[in-house]
């Protein structure tokens, strides 16, 4: 899930309509971190659906790795059908232990490979065969399952550390909620696991992680997730009335500026042009003038009356949200967009070609 480079409206309807999808309860988790604030806490829920999809591949290479490397050493002990073999399943296996076997191997189906059965196991079974009950298998395992294992380093500890990430991969596939944990830990004790078995996969797995990028993303302040039209609104247009002229607006035109904005003699908005606006009356003008046309003469009146600028511009309120004005400028018809505060007075403008995100 990559975030969005374009903001959500987080309109009242739109996060009434999320709730309900996510439910009551689970949204109330996030809501109260967020502090009441319904659009923080859709932002805390989707940094914690980022969080929970940059921890997918490296939950994926220490479940795989740490399930290869046991799978290897219980071949060498217990031979390539290991998962039949009587030995192993009679004497080493704890009643829960050969239960959830039993269940791999059917759902493998009839006469499956081993590695069929092992794919089936879930990584419950690989960190609990590091419980007190079987310590017998890591006597002389541990150190073949995990050649650069410290010689400090205890089978307590690799069990401590599998535990506590499989608690964590646990959470993570039932979209339970990630904030309150030290995230940081977890992964640190994920690559120190896979390193104990492999350096180079350990270095791999970081090189590629996103993990750290994306905590630094993590939404602070009760407006996280919102951002206001105003916030990215240009102060640089024109305000001009009908009897400005034409030769006026264009002196004021430059660079920075590419906005004219109409006003009545109340201070009302009635339109908003641009530079290519005004060039296209002054053509015509010129062409129906023999080649002349006189800009000091014209005035907005007359380039309002001719040319038809409505269906190229739009009014919003400036403390509504940005991404509204976005869709408007990303559609076709729209060139301008107008913010205006709770008055109708003009507070800024954005353009198609200089909108800011």
């Amino acid at each position: 899930m990559a975030e969005s480079q374009v903001p959500y409206p987080n309109l009242p309807v739109q996060i009434a309509a999320i709730r309900a999808s996510l439910s009551e309860p689970r949204f109330a988790t996030y809501l109260k971190k967020g502090g009441g604030n319904e659009v923080y806490a859709i932002a805390l829920y989707l940094y914690n659906a980022r969080v929970a999809k940059a921890f997918m591949f490296p939950l994926g290479v220490v479940e795989i790795t740490l399930r290869n490397a046991i799978d290897a050493l219980l071949v060498t002990k217990h031979g390539a059908t290991w998962h039949l073999d009587a030995g192993f399943r009679d004497t080493v296996l704890m009643p829960e232990g050969l239960s959830t076997l039993d269940k791999a191997i059917q759902r493998a189906g009839a006469g499956a490979a081993r590695s069929r059965v092992v794919a089936e196991l879930t990584f419950d079974f690989w960190s609990n065969l590091f419980r007190p009950d079987y310590g017998a298998l890591w006597r002389t395992g541990l150190n073949v399952v995990f050649p650069n294992l410290p010689k400090t380093t205890t089978r307590h500890d690799i069990q401590t550390m599998a535990r506590s990430i499989n608690q964590f991969r646990n959470r993570v596939a039932h979209h339970e909620p990630v904030l309150d944990l030290n995230v940081t830990d977890v992964y640190a004790s994920i690559v120190e696991l896979v390193g104990l078995r492999c350096i180079e996969t350990a270095a791999w797995l970081k090189h590629h992680s996103t993990l750290s990028t994306i905590i630094r993303t993590r939404p602070r302040g009760a407006a996280a997730g919102f951002v206001n039209l105003e916030s990215r609104l240009a102060p640089d247009f024109i305000a001009v009335t009908e009897a400005t002229t034409l030769e006026d607006v264009a002196a004021q035109f430059d660079r920075k500026c590419q906005v004219a904005v109409c006003l009545d003699e109340r201070g009302a908005l009635v339109a908003a042009f641009g530079p290519l606006d005004l060039i296209r009356f002054l053509a015509d003008d010129s062409k129906a003038n023999d080649g002349m046309t006189a800009p000091r003469e014209q005035t907005v009146s007359a380039l309002l009356a001719a040319v038809n600028v409505g269906p190229g511009w739009t009014a919003l309120p400036a403390d509504g949200p940005v991404a509204a004005a976005v869709d408007q400028l990303t559609g076709k018809a729209i060139n301008i967009v107008v913010g205006t505060d709770a008055t109708g007075a003009v507070v800024g403008v954005m353009t198609r070609a200089l909108r800011r995100y």
